[in-house]
């Protein structure tokens, strides 16, 4: 099962106008080397992007230098190719692009690419672009299917919202126009419903499994300028937990048959099939006006996308409590202390989702801090702030800082602080303050980081506020090795729609104490 991150994480990422899946499996080879290449749908007169990579997932030592040989001779009739990405060195001999790349503090790039299809391009027109990869002397061959298609676009609002108490069962609305200029024949909706918002339908023509998007299929020509709406809205189910006063954010997308035809074909890394739905068939009807056979691609999909959120209402809040700490000291002497939250429910507090900073730490008067957790900057009260302008910037005298994580019932999440004590003649103290929306006691919402005179000890739980401890988690997680491979390989799972989904997984992870 895919994790909530993950799934968000999918969910997100995008590159306008590419659809790509896997193609071919690498041609047999001696060793464990590989290429994985990926076909791809163009529109006339349009730019679709492109990437393809080798690794060896038997291998523990990076790849060195890799060199690319792709033959655009089947292409070059109605066709160009662009490289889009830094760190190769190209040269084309009548139509074979030859790219080389030496590894840097990242490995070997990835090679990124742009193919744009001539606008007297004919939809149908179909070619193969070989491709030949050498890494550090091993060798793997693959295709890239280079299909051109009818254009056509599919338009949805950009956000919607609905309201629903914690345990009910709310619908989403959508609705999807065609704003192109060619008919599209049918049509695929995907909903990737949050995991506090999960979908309860049992539509006959969508399928559904926890943990993946719930994928709706439509056989209705969409013809241009007109608007479809569901007939009936995608049901979902406010878990109990959820937050009153909180937005839980839902997407949902729609893509041509044949975009999405891509997505399920990827032999390498292919979308889990859910479970068809029993009930009657969900439909799209029209509410606009206006006025084949071959393949169909979506030529904007930046406005396929809809976030709908769902405001969760009822008396369902979340008590969270500040959680300070001591340390003791002399001048010129470096202490830790910590600065916590904890939840004492009894919904869930879902830290990332918070705009502002979720805990505000007061630094001690006499002391500086000199290292700083990275999930804390600078702040000052009524001035913008960006948690990532300043991230982990020493000498401030307060910090506000931000969660990665759904903080259940019990959990508390924290930031750790290193303070050089410059001035102590007894005792000081500076606060943490929890900022949370709808918190229904107030009057834990502060505790106090204290240092002491004594011998150099690093702190005990301040208590003031709450209960519980712990240490908070300071950055991603790095990649390395077969793991590149995996980011890479999921293909057309990664150009959903926005790039803010990687924002919001970024900020979905934590370590949590209960």
């Amino acid at each position: 099962m895919l994790s909530h991150s993950t799934r968000r994480w999918l969910a997100g990422l995008g590159v306008a106008g590419a659809f790509v899946a896997a193609s071919a499996t690498p041609a047999a080879a001696a060793d464990s080397f590989q290429l994985v290449s990926y076909d791809m749908l163009v529109a006339p007169g349009h730019t679709a992007s492109n990437f393809l990579y080798a690794y060896d997932p038997e291998s523990e030592n990076e790849l060195q230098k890799l060199t690319l040989d792709l033959d655009l001779s089947k292409v070059d009739d109605f066709a160009t190719l662009d490289l889009a990405s830094g760190g190769w060195d190209c040269a084309t001999t009548d139509a074979n692009l030859h790219c080389e790349a030496v590894a840097g503090e990242w490995g070997v790039p990835i090679f990124d690419y742009y193919l744009t299809a001539k606008s007297d391009a004919t939809p149908g027109q179909k070619a193969e672009i070989a491709v030949k990869a050498n890494g550090d002397g091993k060798v793997a061959t693959g295709s890239i299917t280079v299909t051109v298609a009818e254009g056509v676009d599919l338009q949805s609002e950009p956000e919607d919202s609905v309201d629903g108490a914690p345990g009910a069962e709310v619908g989403l609305p959508s609705t999807v126009r065609n704003g192109g200029e060619n008919t599209a024949h049918g049509a695929v909706l995907r909903l990737q419903s949050d995991w506090l918002t999960p979908y309860v339908g049992n539509f006959s023509n969508c399928e559904y499994d926890d943990g993946l998007p719930a994928i709706c299929r439509f056989d209705t020509d969409l013809e241009p300028g007109k608007s479809y709406k569901l007939s009936a809205p995608l049901p979902v189910k406010v878990d109990k937990t959820a937050r009153t006063g909180s937005s839980v954010d839902n997407f949902v997308d729609w893509w041509t048959k044949d975009d999405w035809a891509l997505i399920e074909k990827d032999p390498t890394w292919p979308l889990p099939q859910g479970k068809p739905g029993t009930g009657d068939e969900l439909r799209l009807v029209e509410v606009g006006a206006a006025r084949q056979s071959a393949p169909q691609t979506d030529v904007d999909r930046w406005n396929s996308f809809t976030d709908i959120s769902v405001v969760v209402t009822g008396d369902n809040g979340a008590d969270l409590a500040a959680v300070g700490s001591t340390a003791t000291g002399k001048v010129g002497d470096q202490v830790k202390v910590s600065a916590g939250a904890h939840n004492l429910g009894p919904a869930v507090v879902e830290t990332w989702r918070e705009e502002g900073p979720l805990t505000v730490v007061e630094v001690p008067q006499g002391t500086t801090a000199v290292k700083v957790s990275e999930d804390c900057a600078p702040w000052v009260q009524d001035e913008p702030w960006n948690p990532w302008d300043h991230a982990g910037e020493p000498g401030a005298a307060k910090y506000g800082c931000i969660g990665y994580g759904d903080l259940a019932k019990g959990d508390t999440t924290s930031w750790e602080f290193t303070l050089r004590i410059d001035k102590l003649t007894g005792e000081t103290s500076g606060k943490v303050a929890t900022k949370l929306a709808g918190d229904p006691n107030e009057s834990n919402n502060y505790a106090s980081i204290t240092v002491k005179a004594g011998t150099a000890g690093n702190g005990g739980d301040g208590g003031n506020g709450g209960n519980g401890g712990g240490e908070g988690d300071g950055g991603t997680l790095p990649i390395t090795g077969s793991n590149t491979a995996l980011i890479a390989g999921v293909g057309a799972l990664l150009l959903a729609a926005g790039a803010a989904g990687y924002v919001v997984s970024r900020r979905r992870k934590t370590r949590f104490v209960a």
